[in-house]
């Protein structure tokens, strides 16, 4: 679904006529008609600017040497209105070479509706298979590219080679390409592209024959900036590396700016494979890794609202992350799998995180100390398939190392272990066996030299052969666990909830019930490590958690070694049930009472309880938080979230539904869940608030002070990417402004960071490095019209005034317009005030809002300012009213006294009696408008202003 789709049907003002999405060139156009292949070429020598080539219905076969396109003005080639075109090579040459000879020196190229089909690329290592991009800026709608192959020397790129360019593909499809080295369908290198409503289907680059270290079964990414949304993977292929998706950074000095920037969103990764060819034999060291992505090195990867259903490699089944940087939130992890039985196989059944530095050039001959892998992962959720189908050997969920290099041993700690932060996420039926005399341990999660940090979490019936059933840890790891519920887990030798070997250990607030274990530690098993290799004592407390209904036959093993090395874990204020000798045991102590404990105060600061009857717990999560209305291409809407539950200590219901204990299922209904377990009730976290993903002011600009000025506020921790647009002949209203420019300044320095006239026309400057004109494309809500301005922007927190103007002082009614671009509201446009002359009649002022993001508690207040802005000629005494998407009165003012007590609750009551507040609460998605009048036609400057917040 496209990006208009995702902020809504209508994106335009609530009384203003949907726009609609223009051709390519909103200017009058020459079309050429196209009817044989020798016609094709000659028409695209003889293109001018804003020329259309249409081709009819056919088969157009390539030239030896392709199709070329140098230096090129912007034209756009398209199949003719429900024409089946189809561009073909025969097998034997690539189809398009578009190429400039330096960066920025054409414009945009359009290919629409187009196949290109049957091309092949076995000479040169800087040509794709069906198409090179080479220095230049093109966009692709409605293409297909299908049954291509790039198989020179060292390169790959079987349907594009994509160089230092910058492209946009929008509802794209690529079947069954194929490279023997790498990048099966798209292959690029320092460039930005775009992909959006496209979809990737048996893309390979593990053909008969292919190179060892063949990556990217469908896309190859080196040095680039890469979005990807709404996007489907379905069963490519890769030799070695990333069954879809592979990316390399390359480290450069600034290790914290990423050199491949790669997010998606609202997408679906299935069936892929990291897997080589049986012509090919499997490395014994380096298995194939990564079955859906693997990214490495500088690389920042960050997924959305993502889904990985049964994808596998040898390493990492859906996910490698080798020393780059990787964040999940809402995404959901289903039946991937690390398969095979070798000493360096199944490893990180869905997620592989791996931090050591090699001897080689990266690392200057092992003299730097890199930076280890990072991974960060919120609201997901982690299936596996049960004991009967393992998703691996060690770490059936995620598996995450440090840097064990000897430059990373000899320096401290913590920097070298590998990060993983989780936060409310569940992992549910993952599994691990031991295979090859190997043992199978970390049924969820295994963490060697990392540091982990588990926050309101569920582990619910995972199991390993043999040590722990959902978490085991070693090698001087530092793990954290609060608030989180550790159910139903089983371990086949020690430590059905935590088997820890060595480190330090702190868990607080958390449940361990109906765990078990084979031989000792039916809840946690831990013991110090006299390795080499940041061996140690153990250390920490468990602390205020319940441990309840665990057999092992002992709840707690605490395991000792003597010597110089020590298990100096402690617990304190637990509650322990069984409290009989069942509940503690340790090397040298032997079984232990609750009381028993107590008494060794080496190990008990402050006294445990032994209850009479198991305590009641419980904990539930939806993940993600709110229910997905968008998706990739061929995916059901909306997409369920789902429910996963653990309890013990009494019956319980889900919503009101008796339920096992221990569960998950899905839920199309948002909004707050509640877990009960005997008379306690557990509720799902509540889903985040809306989000204003637009907010946008129409109005009469005039010239002088009489222009059209909007003020937004950008609120949260980091920085957002936004487009704004200035709005004027597309409208559908009389006396729209013909052609509005649009300057963007800094409010707290009062610098000018941005302008525009003319969207096509990129004016460099402090906020737009780099010609935009495909990155507004790639935004999917490009101006209609080539008269009216746009700014991408990545802007830091903070204020920031848009100004509309009219080219030559012209005067009009305009539209100012800013959208969020990210895919989540961590950063949110909290505010907008657009400041004008506000007239009689249609040529009020009207702003507009649209509600995007979770169902949770939002609320909005909506000002009509005049007398207390402080400017000539100010409004007297606006009135206000606000109207929903379907065009209904939902609120309206004239005075804000009149709703006193509520606008003064907020803090943002109005400086003058005279002016117009109301505040909005309980808003459905969707869109908005607010109309500022003067009272009895009364004209003069004013303000409307829109806060959105919690």
């Amino acid at each position: 679904m496209s990006q208009k789709n995702r902020i809504g049907k209508s994106y335009s003002l609530a009384l203003l006529a949907a726009l609609t999405l223009l051709p390519f060139y909103a200017h009058a156009a020459a079309v050429k008609q196209i009817t044989t292949a020798g016609q094709l070429q000659q028409a695209i020598n003889d293109a001018t600017e804003g020329d259309v080539l249409e081709l009819a219905a056919g088969t157009y076969a390539a030239p030896s040497g392709s199709f070329t396109i140098y230096n090129s003005k912007g034209f756009t080639l398209r199949a003719a209105a429900g024409a089946n075109v189809v561009l073909d090579g025969g097998g034997t040459t690539d189809l398009v070479r578009l190429a400039n000879v330096t960066a920025g020196t054409g414009h945009p190229v359009t290919f629409e509706r187009l196949t290109f089909s049957n091309a092949s690329n076995t000479a040169n290592n800087t040509f794709g298979g069906a198409m090179t991009l080479d220095k230049t800026e093109a966009v692709f709608r409605n293409c297909t590219f299908n049954n291509n192959q790039s198989n020179p020397a060292t390169t790959g790129g079987g349907a594009h080679w994509i160089n230092a360019s910058v492209v946009y593909f929008q509802s794209c499809t690529w079947t069954n390409n194929s490279s023997k080295n790498y990048g099966g369908a798209v292959s690029m290198l320092n460039s930005r592209v775009y992909f959006r409503d496209c979809n990737f289907s048996g893309n390979r680059s593990d053909v008969p024959g292919h190179k060892a270290n063949a990556t990217g079964g469908a896309i190859h990414v080196d040095s680039c900036t890469l979005r990807i949304a709404n996007t489907r993977f379905e069963n490519n292929r890769a030799g070695f590396i990333g069954g879809a998706i592979y990316t390399i950074g390359h480290w450069n000095d600034t290790s914290s700016a990423p050199v491949v920037d790669l997010v998606v969103s609202d997408s679906l990764f299935t069936g892929n494979h990291a897997e080589p060819d049986p012509s090919v034999p499997i490395s014994s060291t380096a298995p194939p890794l990564g079955g859906a992505v693997a990214v490495e090195d500088q690389t920042t990867a960050k997924f959305y609202n993502t889904r990985f259903f049964s994808n596998s490699g040898r390493q990492g089944g859906a996910i490698s992350n080798y020393r780059a940087i990787t964040e999940f939130e809402g995404c959901v992890f289903k039946g991937n799998q690390a398969i095979g039985t070798g000493n360096s196989q199944g490893i990180g059944g869905t997620l592989l995180i791996l931090s050591s530095d090699n001897n080689d050039s990266t690392t200057n001959n092992g003299t730097v100390n890199r930076r280890t892998a990072q991974l960060t992962m919120t609201d997901c959720l982690v299936l596996g398939s049960g004991a009967a189908s393992p998703g691996g050997r060690e770490g059936g969920g995620i598996f995450a190392a440090g840097d064990f290099s000897p430059l990373a041993m000899a320096s401290a700690p913590d920097p070298n272990r590998a990060h993983v932060t989780l936060t409310r996420v569940a992992f549910v039926d993952l599994a691990v066996a031991g295979s090859s005399g190997t043992p199978g341990t970390g049924g969820a999660i295994k963490g060697d030299f990392a540091n982990i940090t588990v926050d309101s979490c569920i582990f619910q019936k995972c199991a390993a052969t043999s040590h722990g059933g959902a978490l085991q840890f070693g090698r001087g790891c530092d793990v954290t666990v609060t608030n989180s519920t550790i159910a139903g887990n089983s371990a086949g030798e020690l430590g059905g909830g935590i088997a820890m070997f060595g480190g330090a250990l702190q868990v607080s607030a958390s449940n361990f019930v109906d765990n078990s274990a084979a031989a000792k530690g039916g809840a946690i098993t831990t013991s110090p490590d006299s390795g080499p290799t940041y061996g140690g004592d153990m250390t920490g407390v468990i602390l205020n958690c319940v441990l309840s209904n665990n057999t092992g036959p002992f709840t707690i093993y605490d395991g000792d070694i003597g010597g110089s090395v020590n298990n100096r874990l402690q617990y304190s204020t637990n509650r322990i049930f069984p409290g009989d000798n069942t509940a503690f045991f340790g090397d040298f102590y032997g079984p232990l009472t609750v009381a028993q404990l107590n008494a060794v105060t080496a190990k008990v600061p402050v006294a445990n309880t032994a209850p009479g009857s198991a305590p009641t717990v419980g904990g539930v999560l939806m993940t993600p938080r709110t229910v997905l209305q968008v998706g990739s291409p061929g995916e059901s809407l909306p997409i369920p979230s789902s429910l996963t539950w653990a309890s013990s200590g009494g019956a319980a219901s889900l919503d009101g539904v008796g339920v096992a204990n221990n569960g998950i299922s899905n839920s199309a209904v948002d909004g707050t869940h509640t877990l009960t377990v005997a008379s306690n009730v557990f509720p799902t976290i509540p889903a985040p608030p809306s989000a204003a993903v637009n907010i946008s002011t129409r109005l009469p600009v005039g010239t002088g002070e009489d222009v059209l000025i909007g003020g937004f506020i950008i609120q949260g921790p980091t920085p957002k990417r936004v487009i704004i647009r200035a709005i004027g002949p597309s409208s559908p209203v009389a006396g729209a402004l013909q052609d509005p420019t649009l300057q963007l300044v800094e409010a707290a320095t009062g610098r000018t960071i941005a302008t525009n006239n003319n969207w096509r026309i990129t004016e460099l400057g402090a906020a737009i490095p780099v010609n935009q004109v495909v990155d507004v494309q790639a935004t999917s809500i490009p101006p209609t019209n080539d008269a009216e301005s746009a700014i991408v922007a990545t802007l830091d927190p903070g204020a920031y005034t848009a100004i509309i103007r009219g080219a030559n002082n012209a005067t009009g009614i305009a539209l100012i317009e800013v959208y969020d671009l990210d895919p989540v509201y961590t950063t949110k446009l909290a505010n907008i005030s657009s400041r004008g002359f506000i007239n009689s009649g249609d040529n009020v002022m009207i702003g507009g809002f649209i509600l995007l993001g979770g169902t949770g508690p939002t609320k909005v207040v909506v000002r009509g300012i005049g007398p207390s802005s402080g400017v000539p000629g100010a409004l007297a005494d606006p009135t206000l009213e606000v109207r929903d998407g379907n065009g209904g009165i939902i609120a309206s003012n004239d005075d804000w006294t009149e709703k006193q007590a509520e606008i003064q609750g907020t803090g943002l009551q109005p400086g003058n009696n005279k002016e117009s507040a109301v505040l909005l609460t309980g808003l459905a998605r969707g869109n908005y408008t607010a109309i500022v009048k003067g009272k009895n036609g009364g004209t003069g400057v004013g303000l409307v202003e829109f806060y959105v917040y919690q």
